[in-house]
């Protein structure tokens, strides 16, 4: 497996309202200082200002000497993606910074301590799943996509990837490991990754919401 080693002395934001938890972090120098994560399902937008809040008090770090802003930018909740998105773009605009997104996808690969290749799945509703398969340098095997259920399986039976994902759950006669975000070796994955401009900034949904695939066929 391989090893990452944080460098970096500057103060990192991380963001994550991609899925149930809103989760934000301040890491420097590949230690957290501060890391607000909690399961608010469909509250993403009453709780994650407060939880930046709270995380940056605990940090003791101003919101001026925020060197880097990383946001989770999908695939996962519509909603959710939305409300990060904005916060981030908002705190960069505040504070004149460009911003790092970061695939969840891939954001589970590297917090995995499982044998790789790994699969990343996400339950995108009952009959599909947002995948990706990476190798232990966190390169795609196979692209991030939105699969059916026949598919994933597919590519199971290809790849014997190790499955992992934001909860314990069995897909069919195989078992999804749940992997706690490791934020400061996520960041050390990104740090010299393309950054975008605050108001560049759009989430990474893979596949619309019905809703939206429901007005683009009308029109």
């Amino acid at each position: 497996m391989k090893t990452l080693f944080v460098d970096s002395s500057r103060k990192n934001l991380f963001i994550d309202t991609s899925l149930l938890n809103v989760s934000i972090s301040v890491v420097k120098d590949g230690h957290t200082l501060s890391l607000i994560s909690k399961s608010v399902p469909n509250m993403h937008s009453i709780y994650t200002t407060s939880f930046l809040k709270q995380a940056l008090d605990d940090a003791k770090v101003s919101p001026k000497e925020i060197d880097e802003i990383y946001v989770v930018d999908g695939p996962g909740s519509f909603t959710g993606l939305r409300i990060g998105a904005t916060i981030a773009k908002t705190y960069g605009y505040i504070i004149k910074k460009d911003i790092t997104p970061v695939s969840t996808l891939k954001a589970y690969a590297i917090s995995s301590k499982d044998n790789y290749p790994v699969m990343s799945i996400i339950p995108a509703n009952k009959t599909h799943y947002y995948v990706g398969i990476y190798n232990e340098s966190f390169d795609s095997i196979v692209p991030e996509h939105f699969a059916s259920y026949d598919r994933v399986l597919e590519l199971i039976t290809k790849y014997n990837p190790t499955l992992v994902g934001a909860d314990n759950y069995c897909l069919s006669d195989f078992k999804v490991n749940k992997v706690e975000l490791d934020i400061p070796k996520i960041i050390n994955y990104y740090k010299n990754k393309e950054k975008v401009n605050y108001y560049k900034l759009v989430p990474n949904y893979l596949k619309l919401p019905q809703a939206l695939e429901d007005k683009k066929v009308k029109e």
